[in-house]
């Protein structure tokens, strides 16, 4: 016997911070998903070149943003009051427009899967919101284009591992870490389980000169200057957003990152990775906190 199939859950977070609910079909705040689109896969770009004999030799292969298609009917609320849903008219309307203190702000439509599992993914309305369909003074129904500036979808909370010295309390369990001194901070096998690949945010508390290799990748990154006793430095990888602060002091010190190839702060491949921290001139009092988040391909 056939088990019924469980629908996913769909919600948004709007620039607000409010959260709709899209798969209430009671239609008790007035609002449900009636349809949705493009969130099985991602967009691909191939770029090649040609040859005299007529064939192409494939040059990039690039995940591009999407465009998600979101139909949502509104009608009257719980209420049956016809204020109360042109109000909801008038809150959805700045729901959906992305755009607070004259700068872009997105929106965040979350997917959750039969198994529990959410994925999420920032989204902006290009078109749609000028051009309901609408029956009577009481039902509307939006037909909208949310553009994905990242192609990929992520899990809503990161995963964290944790490098601390010996003697220091709170070393990640699951995680075989092997400390052997100051200057061999750490060893951890990091598995990615995403289907992308994932960019850490690296926290490091001083004192020490701290060098991160991926040792599946042969890439790594460090700094050509010591954090000071409590001081804390940011290091952001992803794309797009790369940058390195002081958070103690609020001052940048990317000037202090030395790479083995240009602007390469190293991304988390496809399962395991073996990660290496060293740190020169740590102590007991230094930490080394690296976060990341699982992108996926698709909701």
């Amino acid at each position: 016997m056939s088990v019924a199939p469980v629908p996913l859950v769909i919600s948004y977070i709007d620039p607000d911070n409010n959260t709709w609910n899209f798969s209430d079909y009671t239609m008790q705040n007035g609002y449900c998903c009636s349809a949705i689109s493009g969130i099985e896969g991602i967009p691909l770009m191939l770029q090649t070149l040609p040859l005299l004999d007529g064939s192409a030799v494939p040059v990039t292969y690039i995940p591009q943003p999407g465009t998600i298609g979101l139909a949502i009917l509104l009608s009257r609320p719980a209420s049956d009051s016809e204020n109360d849903y042109y109000k909801l008219l008038d809150d959805f309307v700045r729901a959906f427009i992305h755009r607070r203190n004259e700068t872009p702000a997105p929106g965040t439509l979350i997917i959750t899967r039969p198994d529990g599992t959410q994925r999420q993914i920032n989204v902006f309305t290009l078109t749609g919101l000028d051009t309901p369909d609408v029956g009577k003074n009481n039902t509307c129904l939006y037909s909208l284009a949310l553009q994905t500036p990242n192609p990929f979808w992520q899990d809503l909370t990161p995963s964290q591992v944790n490098f601390v010295m010996p003697s220091a309390t709170g070393i990640l369990p699951e995680l075989p870490v092997d400390l052997d001194g100051p200057a061999l901070f750490g060893n951890a096998s990091v598995n990615n389980i995403g289907t992308a690949l994932a960019y850490p945010t690296w926290t490091i508390t001083g004192p020490g000169t701290p060098t991160v290799t991926n040792n599946t990748t042969g890439l790594s990154w460090s700094m050509n200057t010591a954090i000071p006793a409590g001081q804390q430095v940011q290091v952001v990888t992803q794309r797009g957003q790369q940058m390195a602060v002081n958070i103690t002091t609020g001052v940048s010190v990317w000037g202090q990152l030395v790479m083995n190839t240009p602007r390469n702060l190293w991304p988390l491949v496809g399962g395991n990775n073996s990660i290496t921290v060293n740190m020169p001139g740590s102590t007991t009092a230094s930490k080394v906190n690296m976060s990341y988040f699982n992108q996926w391909n698709r909701a």
